[in-house]
């Protein structure tokens, strides 16, 4: 019995040790659009002039967290809030609507369940716009308007 008891406790400990996360995948280094858009693991849609974009996607049963960062022209950063919209709302069939937000003061905002992301510093903005809602599942998104730089965040 006690040899069962041994057996079964192994056993649930080493399936224990293999659960992990569903689904990660980070580029903590800069990628070129061109880059970004091939890859099958980013799902985004960055806009034609962004540069320097980095992505990170955690998913694990009912945790999520997805972010963005790229640098374009601030004019195309801020067009690029209505297309970002609308491709989260295909997503969750749902249509939405955000207002803009002036902002000159952002609070820390972490990378969720992805653990640091030194990329992600929607914090550093001194002014930019604010659109989403903080709730599971909808947008936030930064768009720095000094240094052309947009943020986004999505989780659960």
């Amino acid at each position: 019995m006690r040899h069962l008891i041994f057996t079964i406790a192994l056993f649930g400990c080493l399936c224990l040790s293999a659960c992990g996360p569903d689904y990660v995948k980070r580029f903590d280094k800069p990628l070129t659009y061109a880059e970004a858009v091939t890859n099958q693991d980013i799902n985004f849609p960055f806009p034609a002039t962004s540069r320097d974009i980095y992505f990170g996607m955690y998913a694990d049963w009912q945790a999520f967290t997805m972010i963005a960062r790229f640098q374009a022209p601030v004019q195309d950063c801020v067009r690029q809030i209505d297309a970002v919209i609308a491709w989260d709302d295909q997503i969750y069939h749902r249509t939405s609507s955000y207002p803009r937000i002036t902002i000159t003061n952002v609070a820390p905002q972490g990378a969720g369940w992805l653990g640091s992301a030194p990329w992600f510093t929607p914090e550093t903005i001194q002014h930019g716009i604010y659109a989403g809602q903080d709730s599971s599942h909808t947008p936030r998104i930064w768009v720095d308007t000094d240094r052309g730089i947009f943020y986004f965040a999505e989780d659960d």
